[in-house]
């Protein structure tokens, strides 16, 4: 199934808020059973406050897409070049339930990979959590595969037990 009014733009400042709402919306929804919910509330503050998230609009060498459906805001991502000669980060990968499955994160996949390939990168990584099921399963639809399994220290005792996913270019 196919969204025909998609858009994917460049995120702009006055924007982040609507970006921050999304992530709200998405986390509390999705991660309850797979993360704690203080671990959830932990990770929202630290990765979607004006100074996370301000580094990826309006950068070279990274990127806050919006993805918006019929005008309205749906989903999002986040990226930027490693310090990995060919390397991109998909930071982050979200899309509202109600418009899962209609190929709004395939789309932003497509539009990371495209300004991937802009920058001459020859591999897109991400981190996914391990019990993200949902997740793995859309990302190997769209051509990653599981490279590495790593267990990241986020503070305040939590961490991120996940694995690091590529799709080569």
């Amino acid at each position: 199934m196919t969204t025909p009014n998609l858009a994917i733009v460049n995120a702009r400042p006055d924007q982040l808020a609507g970006v921050r709402a999304l992530a709200e919306t998405v986390w509390r929804a999705h991660y309850p059973g797979i993360i704690a919910p203080e671990q959830i509330d932990h990770m929202l503050a630290r990765g979607y406050s004006d100074d996370a998230l301000a580094p990826f609009v309006d950068g070279g060498d990274r990127g806050l897409e919006l993805a918006l459906v019929d005008g309205e805001p749906a989903g999002f991502a986040a990226w930027y070049a490693t310090d990995r000669v060919g390397e991109v980060k998909l930071d982050k990968l979200y899309v509202l339930p109600t418009a899962q499955r209609c190929g709004v994160g395939g789309a932003l996949i497509a539009r990371v990979a495209a300004k991937a390939l802009a920058l001459g990168a020859a591999s897109v990584i991400l981190n996914v959590n391990k019990r993200n099921a949902q997740a793995i399963r859309a990302y190997e639809k769209h051509g990653f595969a599981v490279k590495k399994s790593v267990v990241v220290d986020i503070g305040e005792g939590f961490v991120m037990d996940d694995y690091v996913m590529e799709k080569r270019l």
